[in-house]
């Protein structure tokens, strides 16, 4: 028979030892089941657009492979495109400006006319895209510039969060909640809770 010391002593073990072998296996894992780290691309300058023609309204269309991108990320993920409009008068764009696409310029050139620059993130593919409402342009400069950044399975910009998190480029692990209101960021805001150099 044991005494109340000893009992009392094998309790304490039995209760410990599998609450230090837990707290061991979880401390281990690098953020939840399914997080996958930022991606995020360089800055890269379309050097040639593809003219094209939707509903009476030119088009010019570049092409930039982004093999991170997939069917599943699209739906559970969030892919932001930036653009740095290098290409207009500073007046209109200034040179240290990024903003996420789209973006539309209003502005006066003869006459007001609207640029209106957008991306579309398919499977292996980021479609930048540009539009005049005047049509008043019959080529575009190639001096504009974009990256975009990639939160695997975290995030819907415009819906709700999901339950995990993120973890940033440097390790840190981030609440998925925090970014809720991701849209209203600023560039370097993104960059700077996600661990991006700008």
């Amino acid at each position: 028979m044991y005494s109340t010391k000893q009992m009392r002593s094998m309790t304490l073990k039995t209760i410990l030892i599998p609450c230090v072998a837990l707290l061991m296996v979880t401390s281990c894992k690098k953020g939840d089941p399914g997080t996958a780290n930022v991606i995020f691309s360089d800055w890269f300058k379309p050097d040639t657009y593809k003219k094209d023609t939707l509903f009476g309204i030119y088009g010019f269309k570049y092409d930039q492979a982004a093999p991170q991108i997939t069917s599943k990320l699209l739906d559970s993920g969030t892919v932001i495109v930036y653009g740095k409009l290098l290409g207009y008068n500073p007046a209109i764009w200034p040179t240290t400006q990024v903003a996420p696409l789209p973006i539309s310029l209003t502005y006066i050139q003869g006459t007001t006319m609207t640029d209106t620059w957008s991306a579309l993130s398919t499977p292996g593919n980021i479609r930048i895209r540009f539009t005049n409402d005047k049509n008043y342009y019959g080529s575009i400069a190639n001096s504009h510039m974009f990256r975009y950044i990639i939160i695997p399975g975290a995030v819907k910009v415009t819906g709700t969060t999901g339950s995990r998190n993120i973890l940033t480029r440097s390790g840190k692990t981030l609440d998925a909640g925090a970014f809720q209101d991701i849209e209203h960021m600023s560039y370097a805001e993104v960059c700077a809770k996600l661990d991006i150099p700008e």
